[in-house]
This record gives structure tokens, C-alpha cells and sequence, in this order.
């Protein structure tokens, strides 16, 4: 859960610094003089997920995480299933 956890953490930050840069870059254009809204839409629509290299490598450990978590959880109670029949039996 922990690793989930700071994988996301880790996404979201990542998502959140790119969207600073997009709105830095907007405000230092509005600053240096007149922008068209061609220009704005431009940046905003600029490429939408960050460029970490990482961010590909987290996603795909969380989604291997979370099916291994899936399937242990799957196992425990197939385990407990059994164990519980077995009792009732005696």
C-alpha cells in the first residue's frame, strides 16, 4: 500500500508541476506584452502529461501492485473458504 501510495503521490506531484510550467509560461507572455488567445490555447493544449521519465515506470508498478494485491486478496479468501468448510464438516 505504501508503494501505491507514493506512486500516486509521486504522479500527482508530477502532474502538478507541468501545470505550474503550462501557467508560467501563459503568465510570462501576458507580462511581455499583448498575447493573442491563439497563443494562450497553444500552450494550454501543449502536451498534457509530464515529461518525468519516470512517470510511465510508477504508473505501470502501481497497476502491477494493484493486480497482485487483486489476486492475493482472491487467494486469502479462497484459502478461508476452504478452511471454513472443512470445519463446518466437523
Amino acid at each position: 500500500m505504501f508503494i501505491v501510495l507514493s506512486g500516486l503521490g509521486f504522479m500527482v506531484w508530477s502532474s502538478t508541476a507541468s501545470v505550474f510550467n503550462r501557467l508560467d509560461s501563459v503568465m510570462v507572455k501576458m507580462q511581455g506584452g499583448t498575447i493573442s488567445l491563439q497563443e494562450i490555447l497553444d500552450i494550454v493544449e501543449s502536451k498534457t502529461l509530464p515529461t518525468t521519465p519516470y512517470y510511465d515506470v510508477v504508473f505501470y508498478f502501481i497497476i502491477c501492485f494493484w493486480i497482485f494485491a487483486v489476486i492475493d486478496a482472491y487467494k486469502i479468501g479462497k484459502q478461508r473458504e476452504f478452511r471454513d468448510k472443512e470445519a463446518s464438516i466437523f
